[in-house]
């Protein structure tokens, strides 16, 4: 499932997203801010907000700014520190009377509480709720996305030097502005946009979080693509984020995010650029599993050098076919396994017979044990089984 985005209905979204920041405003009472931005990522969000908010409150040290624009290019990369620099322009660039003090973060404990009785006389639902068999990927993405994006931060300014912007952006990253995200505000923004089914291809949702301030507000577009499989053949089965080919959610500025059936992995993995030795040092039991699926089970017994059980014998349910078993180092898995590769019943479209593993028990002592063990049979019915499709 690919979702890339609609120009108009990002445009609806923006609008619906404002009038609910509005509606929140007048909860609390404070006149919604004139100036408004539109951060590209998450990522470049989480930057431009602190950044903003030191601006406002009269922060102005020139050389203190370069050096943390600089860690976002050297962290980030200059895409991602020239769509910072926007949005702090757009929202921070013309401020000539700052307001000191902690005007520009007050809002922030407020507004969870407003989102929430705002959102109660509200008949809005949130994209996961518009989407049920969406609502497991969009939470999978709005956890992965605050992970990655706090060691990002935490890469630029998370170092020992302790300048001003610096600190204010570690500080107002630890008042959780990452959270503006809740179900209560996506129902909202839901109650807010003039079509509750957005048109067909459109993402489930132009928005992602936001970051409310007495003088500004910035929000976070959604992701300009996103790739998504059913876990499952049951039609209501839910979506999970996948993509064997680049990143499964992408953003204007390049932020991207890599899913492998649903699990998060580093761009590596997707990019199959690891070797074997560096996937078997990877600490992360499902990253290293992962990234073995990603490589091919035939590729990565061959590059590591799997130590063979029993020598490779004829396959009976796949005449012509070969099956070897081969043993899988301990920590790869966190249960001890087993590898049989075997050879797919049937041709490919480009003709090519695919070579694929499966894990099997440690008890397993010959490749027809195996093979017969994956079917629930026993050696002896394996070896008179039809062939398999």
């Amino acid at each position: 499932m690919n979702t890339p985005a609609s120009a108009p209905a990002a445009a609806d979204g923006r609008r619906a997203w404002e009038l609910a920041a509005r509606a929140c405003y007048q909860e609390i009472g404070v006149p919604f801010p004139e100036r408004v931005g539109w951060a590209s990522s998450p990522l470049a969000g989480a930057f431009a907000a602190p950044i903003a908010a030191c601006l406002a409150t009269g922060h102005r040290n020139k050389r203190v700014l370069d050096s943390v624009y600089r860690a976002v290019d050297d962290t980030a990369g200059e895409p991602m520190g020239a769509a910072v620099r926007a949005t702090v322009q757009a929202v921070a660039g013309g401020v000539s009377d700052p307001v000191h003090g902690a005007a520009a973060t007050a809002l922030h404990t407020e507004m969870a509480a407003a989102v929430r009785r705002a959102s109660k006389g509200s008949a809005g639902t949130a994209p996961g709720d518009r989407h049920p068999a969406l609502a497991t990927a969009l939470a999978v993405l709005g956890e992965v996305a605050a992970a990655v994006t706090s060691e990002a931060v935490d890469a630029a300014v998370g170092g020992v030097r302790q300048d001003t912007i610096r600190g204010e952006i570690r500080r107002l990253w630890g008042a959780h502005l990452r959270g503006n995200r809740s179900d209560d505000w996506l129902g909202l923004v839901g109650s807010c946009h003039p079509d509750t089914t957005p048109p067909q291809g459109a993402p489930p949702f132009e928005g992602w979080w936001w970051w409310p301030f007495r003088d500004f507000v910035v929000f976070c577009q959604g992701p300009v693509e996103l790739r998504l499989e059913q876990a499952g053949d049951d039609e209501h089965a839910p979506h999970r984020p996948h993509r064997a080919d680049g990143p499964a959610a992408l953003w204007s500025d390049g932020f991207a995010l890599y899913f492998w059936h649903g699990t998060p992995v580093p761009r590596a993995v997707i990019d199959d650029s690891l070797t074997a030795d560096e996937i078997l040092r990877e600490p992360n039991a499902e990253i290293r599993r992962c990234a073995i699926e990603r490589r091919g089970w035939d590729r990565f017994v061959a590059e590591a050098g799997l130590e063979q059980i029993g020598p490779a014998v004829p396959d009976p349910g796949n005449p012509g076919q070969i099956l070897t078993l081969h043993h899988v180092p301990d920590g790869v898995y966190t249960t001890p396994v087993r590898v049989l590769l075997c050879t797919n019943g049937t041709v490919e479209r480009d003709g090519v017979r695919r070579r694929f593993g499966l894990t099997v028990p440690t008890h397993c002592d010959d490749p027809i044990e195996a093979a017969a063990w994956t079917y629930g049979l026993s050696a002896a019915q394996y070896a008179t089984a039809q062939r398999r499709s």
